[in-house]
């Protein structure tokens, strides 16, 4: 291993909460795993920040489309998923609920939305507290990727916490929640990215994402959203189509609906508007 990537990894990892149990005493460290850049620093600092052996650790994705056809799962996520656990020499486990996102949305009658985040309680949160459930008596790490700096909302999380969704001390099942990257910058994660030799999810360098969340991520920017509607049209159409079936946006501003067609259009205004800036003379930006 890299001589800079230790030392970095070392400056920055955080020393663990006193109500953790020692790691010795933990049987299983799940690494929710993305294969975003989060993710990726936060096995890394699990494995060499923590010492953690790979024997211990697991990284574990949620596969929002089930068993179906990937639609809000990038393409390119089986295969990335595979070459990561390879580099960074960890076992991977992916977990697939009953019913995909598209399905849950269609049962809803609505989109998930930034205050109703269902896409991630039920193919996520839900998903693993079931699975290690199943796990039956132990002391088991859930560690996520969380960073202050993300949102004001994950500026609250703190480093710890217990996860009350599977933890029951009286069935002898002890599940704690770690976020070993919640204190780390987005440059300190890409540093650890780029020393540790790992490539980045195909989803920032082929469609230009800020973050490696579904490919129809709520929180995409109309640039974003525009982009990825360009590489998937049939798939955009589609979504287009459910939100005049099911009378519901995906997006929301000002607190307002806002069509996909019209979110993806502010893109082209925007760049119509670089445009005429850029030709614009310099006395009239000051």
């Amino acid at each position: 291993m890299k001589k800079k990537l230790i030392q970095l990894i070392e400056k920055l990892t955080a020393k663990m909460p006193n109500e953790m149990p020692p790691i010795e005493e933990i049987d299983m460290y799940h690494a929710n795993f993305s294969g975003g850049a989060d993710s990726i620093a936060t096995a890394l600092i699990l494995k060499y920040g923590y010492k953690i052996p790979s024997s211990k650790l697991r990284l574990v994705h949620f596969r929002v489309d089930a068993q179906e056809e990937a639609f809000f799962d990038w393409p390119e996520t089986d295969e990335y998923l595979k070459y990561a656990s390879k580099t960074l020499d960890i076992p991977l486990i992916v977990l697939r609920g009953d019913k995909s996102l598209r399905q849950r949305i269609e049962d809803r009658g609505k989109f998930p939305g930034a205050a109703t985040q269902y896409c991630t309680s039920y193919q996520k949160r839900d998903l693993y507290s079931k699975w290690v459930r199943s796990l039956g008596p132990g002391t088991f790490i859930c560690a996520s990727g969380e960073r202050r700096l993300e949102s004001s909302r994950r500026s609250k999380k703190e480093i710890y916490q217990v996860y009350k969704p599977a933890n029951a001390p009286t069935k002898h099942r002890f599940v704690h929640w770690l976020r070993p990257v919640i204190h780390l910058s987005e440059t300190e994660v890409w540093q650890l990215m780029e020393l540790a030799g790992i490539e980045p999810h195909p989803c920032y360098t082929n469609y230009k994402v800020s973050r490696c969340s579904c490919k129809f991520c709520i929180f995409l920017s109309p640039k974003e959203m525009k982009t990825v509607a360009e590489a998937f049209p049939e798939q955009f159409e589609e979504l287009v189509k459910m939100e005049e079936r099911l009378n519901h946006t995906m997006k929301y501003e000002k607190n307002a609906p806002i069509s996909l067609i019209d979110f993806i259009e502010k893109a082209n205004k925007s760049n119509e508007q670089m445009k005429l800036d850029l030709f614009r003379p310099c006395s009239l930006l000051d």
